[in-house]
């Protein structure tokens, strides 16, 4: 039982209970994972809206942000033993659909043996225990954050992968990279031997894949609207140095032209399904990685072209725990050790 279930219990009612994923074998679903976000089984609050509206006094909400600080996050500092940028040149992110065979091997053999070690249920961990303070839960500042946070916690992903890779393959001659998946692109084929075929908790499979759900995801169209011109609130935004609209937009909250629902970021966890519908266990599902390499990858693109734009933080707000690194430090893909092959949209 890690201490982030035992925060958890805190902020759920008394009855609650938050099963931790169990790896039975590599990514297979297990039903002992945590399927109350469908079920309704448990009460499992997302954010300080949703614990008031269980009833939870509003005067002890300074309470649980006050235990988050000062006892989750020194735990995750104090403990954790983050990866060093890797010598040499940066790395290329590639589309997954151009990987060889063997760079999907490979990544698919890096994937395994994280889990083998214990590496892997460690960075979903990071994620659990994170989710507070980067995915907008404790006010906007955690929607700030979420760009930057993700980024760094990729770096984090793929240079362990890097690790695994160069004892897996010592004579390789590229260093592995996150490939990122488009979204107006069929699911990812050669991920579907890490999940089992049509469980029935993952629900119900479109002819791309075995494991989504009904929802759609964002299409080609829907990403240039993203980027370069959706509008959010009824404001309109083309090319706007406006870091607060874009991260909107990109997270799903934004409006097509003809005011039906815009699809981002979230939608693209909901198509997936199963254990990528729930927030802060995603990281679970492989495609994890990919889908939010695309959320960097179309973050990358935005900056090339509002270079000035920023989140509105301010003094330790901008340090992204658990690695105790600034905004600042994040914003140069090249700084952090890798590139993209594309920046079309």
């Amino acid at each position: 039982m890690y201490y982030s279930y035992c925060v958890q219990g805190v902020l759920a009612s008394s009855e609650s209970h938050i099963a931790p994923v169990v790896f039975l074998e590599p990514f297979v679903r297990s039903k002992k994972m945590d399927h109350s976000h469908k079920t309704g089984a448990h009460l499992h609050p997302k954010t300080f809206d949703e614990v008031i509206a269980l009833g939870f006094p509003l005067d002890k909400l300074e309470l649980l942000k006050d235990i988050h600080k000062k006892l989750v996050k020194p735990l995750l500092g104090g403990a954790a033993a983050f990866a060093p940028k890797p010598p040499g040149a940066p790395v290329t992110r590639q589309n997954q659909a151009d990987l060889s065979p063997e760079k999907r091997e490979a990544f698919r053999n890096a994937v395994v043996r994280l889990v083998e070690e214990g590496k892997y249920l460690e960075l979903v961990q990071f994620h659990r225990d994170m989710s507070h303070d980067m995915h907008g839960m404790m006010g906007e500042t955690g929607l700030y954050r979420f760009l930057g946070w993700h980024r760094r916690y990729l770096v984090e992903f793929e240079r362990e992968l890097q690790r695994v890779d160069a004892v897996l393959r010592p004579g390789a001659t590229e260093k592995l990279a996150v490939p990122y998946w488009r979204w107006e692109d069929p699911f990812p084929a050669w991920l579907n031997g890490f999940l089992p075929a049509n469980d029935p908790d993952t629900g119900t499979p479109p002819p791309s894949r075995k494991n989504a759900s009904p929802p759609q995801k964002a299409n080609a169209t829907d990403v240039d609207i993203i980027v370069n011109q959706f509008s959010i609130q009824n404001t309109g935004l083309n090319n706007e140095n406006d870091y607060t609209k874009f991260t909107y937009g990109l997270e799903g909250w934004g409006r097509r032209p003809d005011g039906t629902s815009l699809p981002g970021h979230n939608h693209g966890h909901a198509w997936v399904g199963g254990i990528m519908n729930n927030t802060m266990s995603s990281p679970t599902d492989p495609v994890f990685w990919l889908h939010h390499a695309e959320v960097d990858r179309l973050w990358h693109i935005w900056q090339q072209a509002n270079s000035s734009a920023e989140p509105n933080l301010s003094g330790s707000d901008r340090i992204m725990d658990p690695w105790g690194e600034s905004y600042d430090d994040l914003v140069d893909t090249e700084d952090l050790g890798y590139v993209y092959d594309s920046t079309s949209l």
